[in-house]
């Protein structure tokens, strides 16, 4: 064999080999020849509906697609996610925007890097038995809300609306669960809560559930880090998103099969998820809603005397990543 017919020999096994090593490398789900090496990453995840994006990015693959290996630890709450992160205990963790809000008022350091899901899932009922029929019947009532949350936002805003101020009503602090229960057993004339527990409340009351507010104010999941952990993983920060987008579109792909994953991940009732679906957007955007979001938040927790400073929230966002990997993703306008 002379020599030109060995090199074309070697070529023809070197490229056979090189295509071996590729289905390896897709088999083990690492995507080596695509995005090179493979980052690490520790991801605070909430364990719930609206961070269903999360989820899907590991359960489908979509994190190792992009060379990134997720250690995702499951919370129940942004409040949890939040404190893993100010512990150290992740990179990255997802919480709901007045989780972010509150916590910035003394942790200066936090970075927004995109919000995940936008959502309308709050509702308040009220019972029929106690005179309550329309908004206005609020007056002098007894309302449960979990304090300092997202629902007592909203009521604070929902009442504002009907000509009404906390000064008309009686606000009991009370968990989620049993708050459910208070309001089934008649200790509470009515309730100001999210998803699944609304619907948990007009199931238990049944004919004498009546809604007075449905969906509330859009709130947003976001993507958020501390400005030290931002420096020594870009690369894992963008993969991060690049996978989470990845997500995003197959949701958008395969709706019916994205609810069935949801309806089994998050053991929902099919019923309930038709109610839910229209009212949350799975989307890795940067909007200008969550500054609006965020300010009208903090005014109102200046109000409630939560400790620190009233933060400064475009300088909280960091949408130099979402922008290099989805840059018109971002629409909002910071300094």
């Amino acid at each position: 064999m002379n020599r030109a017919r060995r090199r074309l020999l070697l070529a023809i096994l070197a490229l056979v080999g090189l295509g071996g090593l590729t289905v390896v490398a897709d088999q083990a789900g690492l995507d080596i020849l695509g995005p090179g090496k493979v980052d690490h990453i520790r991801l605070a995840a909430y364990d719930g509906d609206v961070g269903a994006l999360e989820w899907i990015a590991r359960d489908k693959g979509f994190f190792r697609k992009v060379g990134l290996e997720v250690d995702m630890k499951a919370y129940p709450s942004g409040n949890a996610a939040m404190e893993a992160l100010r512990a150290g205990e992740v990179d990255i963790a997802t919480a709901a925007d007045l989780v972010v809000a509150k916590r910035s008022f003394t942790e200066r350091d936090l970075r927004i890097l995109a919000d995940i899901c936008r959502y309308w899932n709050k509702g308040l009922v009220a019972r029929r038995d106690r005179n309550i029929l329309v908004p206005g019947d609020l007056r002098g009532k007894r309302i449960g809300v979990p304090a300092t949350s997202s629902a007592e936002h909203n009521l604070m805003v929902f009442l504002a609306l009907q000509g009404l101020s906390v000064r008309d009503v009686t606000i009991v602090d009370l968990a989620p669960k049993p708050l459910v229960e208070a309001v089934t057993a008649g200790q509470i004339d009515a309730a100001i809560v999210w998803q699944p527990h609304v619907t948990a409340i007009e199931k238990a009351l049944g004919p004498n559930a009546v809604r007075l507010m449905d969906g509330g104010t859009e709130a947003h999941l976001l993507l958020v880090t501390r400005e030290a952990e931002i420096a020594p993983r870009p690369d894992a920060i963008r993969k991060l998103l690049k996978g989470l987008i990845l997500a995003e579109q197959w949701v958008r792909a395969n709706p019916d099969e994205a609810k069935a994953y949801l309806a089994q991940r998050f053991a929902l009732d099919r019923a309930y998820l038709d109610i839910l679906w229209p009212r949350m957007q799975l989307a890795v955007s940067l909007p200008q809603e969550i500054l609006e979001a965020m300010d009208s938040e903090a005014r109102w927790l200046a109000q409630a005397d939560t400790k620190g400073t009233r933060p400064t929230f475009a300088d909280t966002i960091h949408p130099e990543p979402l922008r290099a990997v989805k840059p018109d993703a971002v629409g909002i306008f910071t300094r």
